[in-house]
């Protein structure tokens, strides 16, 4: 299935936020292909994650294929909370996103 429906040229954002949210928008859309939904579901998708505010966990879906970015951001947003630098807190982010954590949550919640 191909997009056929006219719209504007997306601009690909620059910032790495926002290049990494339209990379995962992308891999959104490649399933949402795979699995058979219309051009009008694919774009509403697409939007949607386009649109994703990662600071709102609640907002991150519950299910097996989001487990690990949710605890990323989880362990991420507790860092932050706690003291840790933008780095520090990236660090985190990355390790848990690569299967390199310990297991061990030094938090409570």
């Amino acid at each position: 299935m191909t997009c056929t429906s006219r719209h504007p040229e997306f601009q690909i954002p620059t910032d790495p936020h926002g290049k990494r949210r339209y990379e995962s928008a992308m891999r959104h859309v490649e399933a949402a292909k795979k699995a058979g939904k219309s051009t009008e579901e694919i774009h509403a998708i697409f939007k949607k994650v386009m649109a994703f505010d990662p600071s709102d966990i609640d907002s991150i879906p519950k299910d097996e294929a989001h487990a690990k970015y949710r605890a990323a951001m989880i362990h991420m947003q507790h860092a932050l909370k706690n003291g840790k630098s933008s780095e520090e807190a990236h660090a985190i982010f990355k390790k848990i996103m690569a299967g390199e954590g310990s297991g061990h949550c030094p938090h409570k919640g």
